[in-house]
């Protein structure tokens, strides 16, 4: 009697907690005209006694709206052998906690063919250079955050700040204040797996936070994936497998797989599979689905010798309800798409699980390293080091949050002290904040020379990053000040030659340049071209930069003839390394012509003009500036030769 003991009244109260809108029926006619008056469009799960299974399964087994049907009785072998006909009914189960723990499974497994996992694509390119496309750029990031997440240290205080965090999440709603709680007591490093499977509040609110990529949320849950990661590495699977995984998704994102055979997938979440082909295409038949959502059969091989960096498991070993072999995939999988096709309404999308020796994602993996900086990608990191990272890839917010923390926790007396405002100066100055980052900056500096005084390297850098926010903010007097004192502390590290001294000098000339001190700044592009050439490439932009520099000093200084030699030798780097149309191109030759005219050669003057005029005309806009410009001094030289 469904609401007449104790055990019963129990059992449907553990069973709100996974489902809310919970409705018990009496009598079997109220149940089925209940179950009848339901749109397709509703998705219903059926808990039926033995006795009364029977009976009711044949008039409302094949309802749209009834999805899944459990049946909860006192003999199993009995009920399993008339429960094989009805290809909906889920389970014989005699145990409550088996009940309980396989709706819960099962559920989850159903919101992930509603809602479905998130994943980025990575397109192949042809280009020889180590940068990442734009396309790509979000594979990219994602596979980034969630390694760092992995690295990023231990601390006693994580678990403590995802719980008051729940806490406040779930305000109010009792059954999933008592679920936090219960997680609070009872948690250890090796339940995360269960608790994942268990509880839908963890799982929908970690997946929430990394389907959206919500990066100060998933780093809440650091502890908990990095228990789950190192659970999944215990535990990984022995043998090559085959397994498949259903899912609803936008006509769009089934395109986008449609036009990427051959390309890479990586996934944001954790993957659940099936190893029973049958089941999920079963699940998928009965979801009811709008015009503009496919099905999608994804078609897993998995292969434990090719895989190192993420592991994937058999989750049925770990619960007694799961009569077939369910395949947990580790977040940040990566996979390769190998065919796309359609057999009926469902859309079959065959993919191979990839290790890091896949040779079309050396590029991916070079430039994760340099993300990572030199230090081995396997080790951990402290909230400086995750900072960091998040810099490099655009997240200067949570950058600069990292920073702030590890600043408030560090000692007086840590040499750290000085690195966390170096860094945070950065992240001002690259918002535009000059005062806080100067600020920033002068207490990097003030904590490193009560630290030591010979640490003449960094003083430099620190010097130097301070007189370029004066430079920024226009203070040309301060800003020259601070450079001559990050040089001297180079030249006192005999290190007059080094790549970071091109940069000052540079900046230097450029001061000396504003302030009409001409020869000053000749004698400091002079510099900076001498130790660019040192380091780098016959052709790198800099050197193109420093020579158009050279040649600029040398028209204010009347000696044409050099002013033209090293605009010459900037133009054939820029030809070399630009675009044919590019803007940089274009001002050079404006600036030649500009040479030859006050020269008087009207004839070579015209021609360089009107190659920065057809250049200007390509890739500027009517009427701006330099086109009227260009336009101006063309129709004048011409004037004087005709």
């Amino acid at each position: 009697e469904v609401n007449e003991n104790d055990d019963s009244r129990q059992t449907q109260q553990l069973i709100r907690s996974i489902h809310n809108n919970l409705k018990t029926f009496h009598d079997p006619h109220e149940c089925r005209t209940s179950l009848e008056s339901l749109t397709g469009q509703d998705r219903l799960t059926l808990i039926v006694s033995g006795s009364l299974g029977r009976d009711i399964l044949q008039t409302v087994h094949d309802l749209a709206q009834l999805s899944s049907v459990y049946i909860y009785c006192m003999d199993k072998q009995l009920n399993e052998e008339w429960a094989r006909q009805y290809r909906k009914v889920k389970d014989v189960i005699v145990c409550e906690q088996n009940l309980l723990d396989r709706i819960k499974f099962d559920k989850k497994t159903l919101v992930n063919i509603d809602q479905g996992i998130s994943f980025n694509i990575y397109t192949i390119t042809d280009e020889p250079n180590s940068s990442i496309s734009r396309e790509n750029e979000n594979f990219v990031r994602s596979l980034i955050l969630l390694k760092s997440i992995i690295r990023l240290r231990f601390d006693p205080k994580d678990r403590e700040e995802l719980i008051s965090s729940l806490k406040k999440q779930f305000h109010g709603n009792k059954s999933q204040l008592r679920i936090i709680e219960e997680f609070k007591q009872e948690y250890s490093y090796d339940t995360a797996l269960l608790w994942y499977i268990h509880e839908s509040l963890l799982y929908t609110t970690l997946n929430d936070a990394l389907n959206g990529q919500r990066i100060e949320q998933m780093l809440l849950f650091r502890f908990y994936l990095q228990d789950m990661y190192e659970q999944l590495k215990q535990n990984q699977y022995g043998s090559q497998v085959r397994v498949y995984h259903g899912q609803i998704m936008s006509s769009e994102e089934c395109h986008d797989l449609q036009k990427s055979k051959n390309e890479y997938i990586s996934i944001k979440t954790f993957l659940f599979a099936n190893t029973n082909r049958n089941k999920v295409v079963e699940s998928l038949i009965n979801t009811q689905t709008t015009a503009d959502k496919c099905k999608i059969l994804f078609v897993i091989d998995a292969n434990p010798s090719v895989v190192t960096a993420n592991p994937f498991i058999d989750i049925s070993r770990f619960h007694s309800f799961m009569s077939e072999t369910i395949i947990m995939f580790m977040l940040g999988s990566i996979f390769r798409l190998k065919d796309v096709n359609q057999d009926g309404n469902i859309w079959t999308v065959q993919i191979e699980l990839c290790g890091e020796n896949e040779h079309n994602l050396e590029q991916v993996f070079e430039y994760m390293n340099r993300i990572h900086g030199n230090e081995n990608r396997d080790s951990t990191i402290d909230r400086r080091g995750f900072g960091d990272i998040a810099h490099r890839i655009g997240e200067s917010d949570v950058a600069r949050k990292m920073y702030d923390r590890q600043l408030d926790e560090a000692p007086k007396n840590d040499p750290v002290r000085s690195d966390l405002h170096c860094s945070l100066g950065r992240v001002y100055r690259e918002k535009k904040d000059y005062s806080r980052s100067m600020k920033c900056y002068k207490e990097a500096l003030k904590e490193c020379l009560r630290r030591s005084s010979s640490d003449f390297i960094r003083l430099g850098n620190l010097y130097g990053s301070i007189a370029e926010i004066y430079l920024l903010i226009h203070n040309d007097r301060k800003s020259l000040d601070y450079y001559e004192k990050a040089v001297a502390q180079y030249q006192t590290a005999h290190a007059e030659d080094h790549e970071k001294m091109a940069d000052f000098y540079n900046n230097m000339g450029s001061i000396y340049r504003r302030d009409k001190k001409y020869a000053d700044a000749l004698e400091f592009y002079k510099k900076t071209l001498v130790i660019d050439a040192k380091h780098l490439s016959s052709n790198h932009p800099n050197i193109a930069k420093t020579h158009n520099n050279i040649a600029i000093i040398y028209y204010y200084l009347n000696r044409y003839d050099l002013a033209l030699d090293h605009y010459r030798l900037s133009l054939a780097i820029k030809v070399q390394t630009l675009d044919p149309q590019h803007y940089s191109i274009a001002q050079v030759y404006s600036n030649i012509g500009s040479v030859y005219e006050v020269q008087s050669d009207f004839r070579r003057a015209a021609i360089h003009y009107r190659k920065a005029a057809d250049i200007y005309h390509v890739i500027l806009p009517d009427g701006h500036q330099d086109l009227i410009k260009i336009d101006d001094q063309l129709k004048n030289v011409l004037n004087q030769l005709y």
